[in-house]
């Protein structure tokens, strides 16, 4: 069980989009760094003070950001993307100053990217997909294009699957507005199948059950599909009420599992308070023989981490009604609740403090210390 302490709040003038932590300037101290709708960069410390900003897009939201080490230098970049399309990279020195390294720039908004060795040489490429049709493997070096593959409408997800038995067998399947699913060689970006749905696709994940690898899909026809990897055959669907959001597996126990979440657009209505909505989304797991294990009505799910917390398995949820709630994977049970006003955008959890960091649609971050009851 998990015992919550508030530790601190702080609280910004516009609405904090997401947060990410890690250590910016290198100095072997993690910040966090919060993105905001207007464009802006918050460095915050994790005793919640502001440390400085940067207006990096004017007027124009950020979505993303991630700091690593992208040049294999030892040393901390940060990388962001947002609805202008550039992708920005930037170095920051001890006097948290930021410093562009290069950029990239896309047709339209960025959806998403994510760091992979996808040509197995040792380097991790940067996979960026847009809204502009497009997904790319950039050069984490220097931003340069390794390959691209162009969708007929924009792209909203896309994971890195690994072939279990050939774990030199890399492939990039990402999903998009024009309803299909689409699978790369991570290598050359060669198209090795794809598949056509009725509507949009908003999330793509796989799952494996014995020997069989699926891939797991769903968005605005409202069902999560299953497809045999290897013979692309739907095996089943599962239909729902409202539009299937978000699809990851995890395992517990060796056992692969699939958590799912659905969305209802209800909040859209001005003349319902939030507060005051009865949603009929649903956030619910799936074992690896496609079998309910648990599920939570009412629930209408904005962003979601699995996270380990003293040797057990937990997945930390953010809700559009304010609600932040810590579930046992295996089981759902909720074992720890926080409720506050506004939708949670963003989540994070430091490990090594024990601390739970989430931002919201008023401006505001709190953190948490996560301790044992």
């Amino acid at each position: 069980m998990v015992k919550i302490k508030e530790q601190w709040d702080f609280h910004s003038s516009e609405s904090i989009l997401g947060i990410e932590i890690g250590d910016v300037n290198n100095n072997g101290q993690n910040e966090i760094i919060a993105f905001s709708k207007s464009g802006k960069l918050l460095v915050i410390s994790l005793s919640g003070k502001k440390i400085t900003e940067f207006e990096i897009s004017e007027n124009s939201s950020i979505w993303q950001v991630k700091i690593c080490d992208i040049d294999r230098d030892n040393k901390n970049e940060v990388i962001l993307g947002g609805l202008d399309g550039l992708l920005r990279t930037f170095k920051c020195n001890i006097s948290y100053e930021l410093q562009p390294f290069w950029a990239h720039q896309f047709g339209a908004s960025i959806s998403g990217f994510f760091l992979a060795d996808v040509n197995v040489d040792g380097i991790k490429e940067i996979i960026v997909y847009s809204i502009d049709k497009s997904i790319r493997c950039l050069n984490s070096l220097d931003g340069s294009l390794l390959w691209g593959q162009l969708f007929e409408d924009g792209i909203g997800d896309a994971i890195l699957w690994q072939d279990s038995l050939n774990p030199l067998t890399l492939e990039i399947i990402a999903c998009g507005n024009d309803g299909t699913i689409r699978s790369f060689k991570g290598s050359n970006g060669e198209l090795i199948w794809f598949k056509r749905f009725k509507d949009k696709i908003r999330c793509v994940s796989g799952l494996k059950s014995g020997n069989k690898e699926m891939i797991i899909c769903g968005g605005d026809d409202k069902k999560i599909h299953i497809i045999n990897k290897n013979t692309h055959e739907d095996l089943k669907s599962f239909q729902f009420d409202d539009f299937v959001w978000k699809c990851a597996s995890f395992t517990i126990e060796k056992e692969s599992n699939l958590f799912v979440s659905t969305y209802s657009f209800s909040f859209f209505d001005d003349s319902i308070k939030v507060q005051d909505i009865e949603f009929s989304s649903k956030i619910l797991c799936l074992n690896s023989k496609l079998e309910k294990k648990w599920e939570i009505e009412n629930t209408n799910l904005e962003c979601f981490f699995q996270a380990e917390i003293y040797s057990n398995i937990y997945f930390i949820i953010g809700t559009t009604k304010g609600d932040i709630l810590i579930l046992e994977a295996g089981s759902g049970k909720i074992i720890a609740e926080i409720n506050k006003n506004s939708c949670v955008n963003d989540i994070k959890y430091d490990s090594e403090l024990k601390t739970l960091i989430s931002c919201h649609d008023d401006g505001s971050i709190f953190a948490y210390f996560l301790g044992k009851s």
